[in-house]
């Protein structure tokens, strides 16, 4: 984790804020973020978010691209946080760490409403907020830059004591529990946070000179001042509203717009430009006509070669038309699925194909969600002949749903290429 130029870092609690300034490397205190202000200055800063608003777990995934697993965990995350998905602001890492289970993600979460807040509170107090992280992500920073890969970091804050787990260089797992009255109780909170995900105990690093005489490792710097230098690009878990990461959406889905547009208008002129060669070999065709009448029939022949690369030439353009500017774009047919889905409700697979029929399959925790559903798809007018393949009980976990099936076909979903006609029968 490479040394980054030094940000301003505030860790934000519904109780207290603490900021860092990596040019005074002075730390102040206060209540929230506008009284924070007065002392430490508005400007750009970066939000680490307190352990105790935060959720931070790890889980396995398939070694897929990202959008698929981002579907994977949203029908994971009732399972992994107390707080239902809808209320959830959550980012994700994918880890190097690869094995016959799937490829290690590590998952950060805090509610929505709490972002919210901090964003208010934020532009209240003049801050311009670079980026929201969890402020457990300040073990990480700190056990790097001491060659640290393995290592539970503990520290004492205003929310009480504070435990990271690290395990292979990525955060783990992190919680906070009130101060124990002595060592062998901290030994033991220690020893419970390591069971809890299963980990094997390794070496205690004593953070931002947190007094525990068990611990191997002792280091004066708190984790928010190793936030400052760590490289949260690269990183890779920031936290967003949903608007946000919609809006983000938007704007690749604009770029891919602009691209296709770009290849229309390329075909387009690639035509013209074949056409007007034709045109130029046709008008001295005619004028070779008066002097060549021995050539006449070479000139012809020639002049129906050109035709018919024309013709062929006009079939592409066509083909390319169709396939990039269809009536229903992938990305809106899968809009209109995703936007339609009620609560309770959770899409598994969707098979789109050019000119074929729609199928939806997914998994709900009650008939009623997958009743709503089909009704609120049979009623999308970019849609046709909606139909329920099925729906079948089953078990999740041994928790109850209902995984279904259910096909249609998207409005103006033409294929790439017309079907040949058949000759008559004799």
């Amino acid at each position: 984790m490479s040394a980054v130029a030094p940000r301003r870092v505030v860790e934000w609690s519904t109780g207290e804020v603490v900021g860092f300034d990596p040019g005074t490397h002075a730390f102040s205190k206060a209540p929230d973020m506008v009284q924070l202000a007065m002392t430490f200055g508005g400007g750009p800063i970066a939000a680490a978010v307190s352990r105790r608003a935060t959720f931070v777990k790890s889980v396995r995934v398939p070694n897929a691209g990202v959008a698929e697993i981002d579907m994977i965990l949203q029908t994971q995350m009732a399972a992994m946080f107390p707080v239902p998905l809808a209320e959830l602001a959550y980012a994700f890492r994918l880890t190097d760490d690869v094995n016959q289970d799937g490829r290690l993600a590590i998952v950060a979460a805090m509610r929505e409403s709490d972002l919210r807040t901090l964003e208010a509170d934020a532009k209240a107090a003049g801050f311009k907020l670079e980026c929201v992280v969890p402020a457990a992500l300040g073990s990480m920073a700190l056990a790097e830059s001491i060659g640290q890969r393995d290592i539970a970091v503990v520290q004492d804050t205003a929310e009480g004591l504070a435990i990271d787990l690290l395990a292979g260089g990525e955060l783990r797992y992190s919680r906070v529990t009130p101060m124990p009255a002595n060592n062998d109780l901290l030994e033991s909170e220690i020893t419970r946070s390591f069971q809890a995900v299963a980990l094997p105990c390794t070496p205690v690093l004593a953070a931002g000179g947190f007094a525990y005489p068990e611990a191997e490792v002792k280091n004066p710097m708190p984790t928010l001042q190793a936030l400052a230098s760590a490289p949260l690009d690269r990183i890779g878990i920031k936290l967003e509203t949903r608007e946000e990461r919609e809006r983000r959406a938007k704007s690749i889905q604009a770029k891919r717009t602009r691209f296709a547009i770009l290849l229309c208008a390329a075909a387009a002129l690639l035509a013209f430009l074949v056409f007007v060669e034709w045109t130029e070999a046709a008008e001295q065709n005619r004028v070779a006509t008066a002097k060549w009448n021995l050539a006449l029939k070479k000139r012809r022949d020639l002049e129906k070669k050109l035709a018919k690369e024309v013709e062929a030439l006009r079939s592409t353009e066509s083909t390319l038309r169709r396939a990039f500017s269809p009536a229903q774009t992938p990305a809106d047919v899968l809009a209109t699925l995703s936007n339609r889905t009620p609560q309770g409700l959770w899409l598994t697979g969707v098979t789109f194909e050019r000119g074929k029929v729609l199928y939806v399959r997914g998994t709900a925790s009650n008939g009623g969600a997958v009743t709503a559903y089909y009704q609120s798809l049979t009623k999308e007018p970019r849609l046709r002949d909606v139909k329920l393949i099925f729906a079948n009980n089953g078990e999740i976990d041994k928790v109850p749903v209902v995984q279904f099936s259910i096909q249609a076909f998207p409005v103006g979903n033409l294929p790439l290429v017309d079907a040949k006609k058949k000759g008559a029968k004799k």
